[in-house]
């Protein structure tokens, strides 16, 4: 019974593990999915469905109408609200601050000339014997009578004092409780310019404490210093102390000698209007609109002041809303997780790359959702509408159009699009004129060569926005100047997302880890730093390199794949040379070869060591990361042919009956070309290295060599990884013998100087004996 019970644990754990090693089991399959990057993958798609769904759900913010648009109909109300009306407030603020009162502060000492004019009287007219014997101005002012008086004055001085400073200061007199009986003087401009004679001032003075005190005054009560008919009768009740005699004199001297009391004070005026305006209570703006009001008229153009009082009517309707609120939600939820289905499904079949490289799949994520809130905030607010939320789709377009390929950014960036038109609540025409822009931009941009190529994309973009815009303006009846301002909106947003992606490159370029052709062609100049190093440091590699360069590109052209980076690619794929110039043939002019004293082993470290010492150069001047693997993979993991047979050579002489030398050993490290680019460079490499150490390349030869090379290459299975087949494999072979043939032809020997002059003399001799016999005949 125990064996019995020991079989069966053993048979049942042996079932087990079999199943758990089935490749249809769930375990197997998660495995797999996790190892091929899907489930990080899944993790970036469900945050993009969660931040779309979030930016979506600002739809309820989005206002159906824009400013400038044309209402095809009486806009009404759909429910009551109240509106707070900026304008009809800012009018009621400015009508406060017209009504406020103008503030005129007391001018010090505006009394104090007449006081010291009074108090000299005495003393001025004491001096003289005679009316007559007075100034001219006294002579004019005084009688025989005032003239005694102030004689005896002059007698009775601290009484005469006394009764001017009493006087003086009832002019001064200012009392807050009764306004009116201040003698407020002021200037003839203030009066006339700053003050309505029906409106109040504020008077500012100081009490006799020394306190500040503010009182409202009639205008019409104020005077000025030309009013004497008026200013007389007041000066009369206060000049009652002096002398019956003295007191005209002394009324006329005041009204000679009148200043301004109150100046127009400019900032309290202000200060004190602000404050009247800010007391204005807000209330006064709200506006109560009923339900079914109209709130734009047929035919007309909503402006902005239109636009915020939609806003605010749409508000009041969508918390009238909140109960069907969550279906809403719901149903657009669903339509994201729709729309994220779909777009991950278009990743998978045309870009899996992406689901493998996490880094660029969030960088899209990124992409798509930074422009959709742009494009959302847009909705949100005033902004025109046919502008800033058709930029950031045609921005999507052109952006993946040039770090990918023309097919996966329609695809994209329609997806992009119809969100976009669902954000912002818009139609299908809406949607047309994004679509066409996407369509267009997409299927021009195919190669950036030239810095214009964006310009003219854009251009050609704007265009086809314009028409989509007009023709959908024309469906819904718009009137011509609207669609004409519509049209406009789309062409500069095309235009504009051209010179902002020509700006922005660089950054793409590295987000995207792409190299653009204007980028390959900057890097093609052999005035770079890293070029004119090869040259200098290592000319013969330089010269081999540029070789290689027109034969890859031959190819490239022939089996139609990125010949301008396989060029380019070909310039720098040895630039690891530089490091140890004179241990490679092409760079030796004659002299010792360096491997003559040095054991096969570390030959072959020096020899291989160039992968590695270019792909640090290539890093320390900041080549494009597409050209590093060309540095890496042009040798694939082949072998040194030269340093392992001398290795095994040398084993045979020294040590024959020990093991053999492994191949592996004497491999480059690899890896093998992963691209068609790569491999085509590998070939060009070895077949022009080969064809240079001919000694005589005849055709028959160069073909025989480039035939063998290239077979040995794919019996070697160094293509094996990258996607090269037969058919472009033989067009390769091909191209790359007639490219040899074109740089290594034969040519005629050029004769040496004395050749030429013997050939000369020989061509005069023989005409002169054959013109002999026909001389002869004709005489």
């Amino acid at each position: 019974m125990s064996f019995m019970f020991r079989w069966s644990r053993k048979s049942g754990f042996r079932r087990e593990q079999i199943r758990k090693e089935r490749p249809d089991t769930v375990s197997r399959r998660w495995e797999r999915l996790r190892d091929d990057g899907v489930l990080v993958s899944l993790q970036i798609a469900v945050g993009f469905f969660l931040l779309a769904s979030g930016i979506l759900m600002l739809r309820e913010d989005v206002v159906p109408y824009r400013p400038g648009q044309y209402a095809h109909h009486d806009i009404v109300s759909r429910v009551d609200f109240t509106y707070m009306d900026q304008q009809k407030l800012a009018s009621a603020q400015q009508k406060a601050r017209d009504d406020a009162p103008h503030v005129f502060s007391e001018v010090a000492d505006a009394w104090k000339p007449l006081e010291e004019k009074l108090l000299a009287l005495p003393d001025r007219v004491g001096a003289a014997e005679s009316v007559e014997a007075l100034p001219p101005e006294l002579r004019k002012l005084l009688d025989l009578g005032s003239f005694t008086t102030l004689k005896q004055a002059r007698v009775d001085r601290a009484n005469y004092n006394k009764l001017v400073k009493a006087y003086i200061a009832s002019l001064r007199r200012f009392d807050p409780a009764k306004p009116e009986t201040a003698l407020a003087i002021l200037t003839d401009e203030a009066r006339q310019n700053e003050v309505d004679t029906n409106s109040e001032i504020q008077l500012r003075t100081l009490d006799a404490n020394g306190v500040p005190v503010t009182a409202s005054l009639k205008a019409d009560l104020t005077y000025t210093p030309r009013m004497t008919a008026e200013l007389e009768k007041r000066i009369e009740r206060l000049a009652g102390a002096f002398e019956l005699v003295l007191q005209p004199k002394i009324i006329d001297l005041t009204l000679k000698s009148l200043r301004p009391t109150f100046a127009y004070d400019e900032g309290a005026t202000v200060e004190a209007k602000n404050y009247a305006g800010n007391q204005v209570q807000r209330s006064q703006g709200q506006v109560a609109y009923q339900k079914n009001r109209p709130l734009v008229r047929q035919g007309n153009e909503i402006t902005d002041a239109h636009w915020q009082l939609l806003r605010k009517e749409h508000e009041a309707f969508v918390q009238t809303l909140d109960k069907h609120g969550l279906a809403s939600r719901l149903g657009l939820v669903g339509f994201v997780a729709i729309i994220t289905v779909v777009l991950s499904a278009y990743v998978w079949r045309y870009q899996q790359k992406i689901v493998r490289k996490h880094a660029r799949a969030a960088a899209i994520v990124g992409l798509l959702i930074s422009m959709l809130f742009v494009a959302q905030l847009a909705g949100i607010s005033s902004s025109p509408l046919f502008f800033f939320a058709v930029a950031p789709t045609i921005l999507v377009a052109m952006i993946l159009a040039i770090a990918y390929d023309q097919r996966f950014a329609m695809g994209v960036a329609t997806l992009h699009a119809v969100l976009v038109t669902v954000a912002l609540g818009q139609g299908l025409g809406f949607f047309v004129i994004l679509f066409a822009g996407v369509m267009t931009c997409c299927h021009l941009l195919d190669d950036i060569r030239t810095r214009s190529k964006l310009i003219e994309v854009g251009g050609a973009t704007a265009l086809a926005m314009m028409a989509a815009t007009a023709a959908a303006g024309l469906v819904n009846m718009d009137p011509l100047p609207f669609i004409g301002k519509n049209c406009l909106y789309t062409g500069a947003a095309g235009i504009a997302v051209g010179f902002v992606v020509l700006g922005i490159l660089p950054f793409i370029e590295r987000a995207f880890r792409i190299t653009t052709s204007m980028t390959l062609l900057e890097l093609a100049d052999a005035s770079t730093p890293l070029l004119r190093r090869l040259s200098v440091e290592a000319p013969g590699t330089y010269n081999h390199s540029l070789q290689v360069a027109t034969i890859a590109e031959a190819c490239a052209e022939a089996i139609g794949v990125n010949s301008l980076l396989c060029r380019v690619a070909a310039y720098y794929h040895d630039v690891g040379k530089i490091n140890k110039p004179d241990y490679f043939c092409e760079n030796q002019g004659g002299g010792v070869n360096r491997h003559m004293n040095l054991s096969p082993s570390v030959s072959l470290l020096i020899i291989i060591g160039h992968v590695k010492d270019g792909i640090e150069l290539a890093r320390e001047y900041n080549l494009p990361t597409s050209i590093f693997p060309f540095i890496q993979q042009h040798h694939g993991t082949t072998l040194v042919e030269f340093f392992y047979y001398q290795a095994c050579t040398k084993k045979d002489r020294t040590d024959a009956d020990g093991p053999a030398v492994s191949e592996v050993q004497y491999r480059y490290p690899g890896p093998k070309p992963r691209t068609k680019e790569i491999a085509i460079v590998m070939i060009a490499d070895a077949v022009e290295s080969a064809t240079r150490a001919m000694q005589d390349p005849s055709a028959s030869r160069i073909e025989a060599l480039v035939h063998d090379i290239v077979m040995k290459r794919l019996l070697d299975g160094q293509f094996d990884d990258c996607d090269l087949n037969m058919r472009e494999l033989a067009q390769v072979e091909r191209t790359c013998v007639k490219s040899l043939l074109s740089i290594y032809h034969g040519r005629i020997a050029y004769p040496s100087s004395a050749q030429l002059q013997q050939s000369s003399a020989a061509a005069t001799h023989t005409g002169a004996h054959a013109a002999a016999p026909v001389a002869a005949k004709t005489a």
